[in-house]
């Protein structure tokens, strides 16, 4: 008996410690760094124990994303190149001074040191840093920052612009200048900047070089080459013009079921069309404005309103008309009725009504909102509060200033001239801002690029005034007579694009000529007067750029098919500016013009100095039929 207990314990004992050599074999292990670097590692162990079991093993550290470490008490880095994972430093105090351990990082992008006691950061140039910044240590001089950044040549195509590229960025301030300002450019205008990431506009082709100083002494100096953009592509222009024009987004005629939103619209010529991708279609005619407004309803959902103002003063309201009321002018989901009275959208359940807002308007300030002008003269304000489904509250005020004899805005910043002369600033949010700027003044206008309001007194001198907020708004290449603005197309990051290069510019100069660049690929395209927008066709699974030409025609470019084509034609033929049968030119129709038509019929070697007024039937030649019309039309003016 004593036997088979004594073999029962030593099998247990047996499988007892087998137990425990399984669960020593198979128990993560911590990582094998100084204990004073694993202390600091757990009070933030959110960042590297994945697994969240307490403890950080040498695997963990390996996809570690971001070190953060306090080096007091640490005497050495060299447990940091079990880091092959990690992008983001950021070291501080402490005493080490040599950093080389950082270069085994292979994926170290940014680096942020603070109040680090070195004062040799020579090892920054064998990182491969994308951003760099210290903080307090003024010990390290402007001079040594910039000997390890690197900088790079910049090439452009002419009537673009670009950044330097220089690594890593955010290490140190320097000025930087361009030598020869016809080749290349600021945006702003000016051949130097304090801007270390101002762009660099190519005005003509050729090459220059770009110098970098630090407290007035030279560094280093690059090169600028401007390309020469002699493919331009010139298509030849219709006889048409551009009567109105607007952009905008639709959720009644163009909703983006997709993501619950709204797409593209544009209003050209009297005709409303939807963009979708390629699709291009009219949905309204004889439309004169059209605006997108949304409101929010009294549960606190949003309610959206196509607005489409006909030329016949009927206002559509998705598509359902506003009855009994002819209607002047739209904005911001107001409406300006003929008779003066300003109306407004009301949100009611999951639609709009109407409501009353000013009863004693007899028109409002264009651009200038919330302000209109009384019938007794007065410019007064206008507001309104949603205090039921389909109930307003409003209001109107006076701001005291009479009616104006100039005005202009930026926003919601306004600026006018009374009669007497008197420029003022107004805004109103909540409540009335008004400030006298200026006696004597003529007329004010909005400076090009929409920063500064400029008033001409009467005495013909010209001053200025920033307009508060305006940088929301301002033109960057205004100063040098071009328009700079940019797509997003968000698209292309599903298609692994960056969304920095999801993200393109365009540039119309002042030659109305546009270029854009998109993942290095470069087009143009003249007399271009706007752009209109992007969009992507899903099915189609590409983007498409939309501009408005100068003769009223629109324009699409295939950004992965690389070219162009043109869904809409010049609508609008422009008609010519002379009398019917008018040949001599002189400015009428007399019996000189029938004399001269009818010699030049005959065969006779005459010059008609305008052949186009004697072909009145537009048949492209000059018979007896256009004579007889001549003939009539003189009979009528002598009776």
């Amino acid at each position: 008996m004593k036997r088979n207990i004594s073999i029962i314990t030593a099998l247990a004992a047996l499988l007892s410690c087998c137990n425990m050599t399984a669960f020593a074999e198979t128990s993560p292990k911590p990582a094998n760094v100084d204990e004073a670097v694993y202390t600091q590692l757990l009070e933030h162990k959110f960042l590297y124990d994945d697994n969240s079991d307490g403890i950080i093993t040498d695997d963990e550290l390996a996809q570690a994303y971001q070190l953060y470490i306090d080096l007091d008490g640490i005497s050495d880095l060299s447990w940091v190149s079990k880091m092959t994972s990690c992008e983001y430093v950021v070291v501080s105090n402490g005493t080490i001074t040599d950093f080389s351990p950082l270069k085994k990082m292979p994926l170290l992008r940014v680096l942020d040191m603070r109040e680090v006691p070195i004062t040799d950061i020579s090892f920054i140039k064998d990182l491969d840093l994308e951003y760099c910044w210290f903080y307090k240590m003024d010990q390290i001089t402007p001079e040594q920052r910039l000997e390890v950044v690197e900088f790079s040549d910049l090439e452009l195509p002419e009537g673009t612009a670009a950044q330097i590229e220089y690594k890593p960025k955010g290490l140190a301030e320097y000025d930087l200048s361009i030598a020869n300002e016809n080749t290349a450019v600021f945006l702003n205008g000016t051949s130097s900047s304090h801007n270390v990431d101002e762009k660099i506009y190519g005005n003509t082709a050729g090459k220059t070089t770009y110098t970098i100083s630090v407290n007035g002494k030279h560094h280093y100096t690059g090169n600028i080459t401007v390309q020469n953009s002699e493919n331009v592509y010139d298509p030849s222009l219709s006889k048409a013009y551009i009567d109105n024009f607007e952009v905008g987004y639709s959720s009644y005629y163009n909703p983006d079921i997709e993501r619950g939103s709204s797409d593209l619209v544009t209003l050209i010529n009297g005709t409303l069309y939807t963009i979708n991708g390629r699709a291009f279609e009219a949905v309204e005619t004889d439309v004169a404005d059209y605006e997108h407004y949304y409101g929010r309803a009294y549960n606190s959902d949003y309610n959206y309103a196509d607005m489409v103002l006909k030329k016949d003063g009927t206002l559509l309201v998705n598509g359902e008309p506003i009855t009994d009321i002819k209607v002047k002018a739209i904005r911001s989901g107001y409406f300006l009725a003929e008779n003066g009275s300003i109306y407004t959208l009301v949100p009611n359940d999951d639609k709009f009504t109407t409501a009353a807002v000013a009863t004693d308007s007899k028109g409002w300030i264009d651009g200038c909102e919330p302000f209109y002008v009384s019938k007794n003269g007065q410019i007064k304000y206008y507001s309104k509060r949603l205090i039921a489904d389909g109930r307003i509250s409003a209001y109107t005020g006076n701001t005291n200033i009479g009616e104006p004899v100039s005005a202009c805005a930026m926003g919601s910043t306004c600026y006018v001239v009374e009669s007497g002369g008197t420029l003022y600033e107004i805004k109103y949010t909540s409540s009335l801002s008004k400030t006298a700027i200026a006696e004597g003044v003529a007329s004010v206008e909005l400076s090009a690029d929409g920063s500064k309001a400029v008033y001409t007194k009467k005495d013909g001198t010209v001053a200025e005034v920033s307009i508060p907020d305006s940088y929301y708004y301002v033109n960057a290449g205004a100063k040098l007579g071009i328009t700079v603005s940019n797509f997003y197309i968000h698209e292309y990051q599903y298609r692994g694009i960056s969304e920095n290069d999801a993200v393109f510019d365009y540039y119309i100069d002042k030659n109305k000529t546009l270029r854009m660049v998109f993942l290095d690929d470069w087009c143009s395209l003249t007399n271009v007067e706007s752009a209109i927008g992007a969009t992507y066709d899903t099915k189609l699974d590409g983007g498409f750029v939309y501009f408005l030409r100068t003769d009223g025609s629109i324009w699409r470019y295939d950004l992965d098919a690389k070219k162009w084509d043109v869904p809409l034609e010049g609508t609008l033929t422009i008609e010519p500016k002379y009398v019917k049968g008018d040949v001599d030119a002189d400015g009428e129709l007399t019996v000189s013009d029938i004399v001269l038509a009818e010699r030049f019929i005959a065969g006779r070697n005459v010059y008609l100095p305008n052949r186009e007024a004697g072909d009145i039937y537009k048949d492209n030649k000059i018979d007896q039929i256009d004579i007889e019309f001549m003939k009539k039309e003189l009979l009528k003016a002598d009776q």
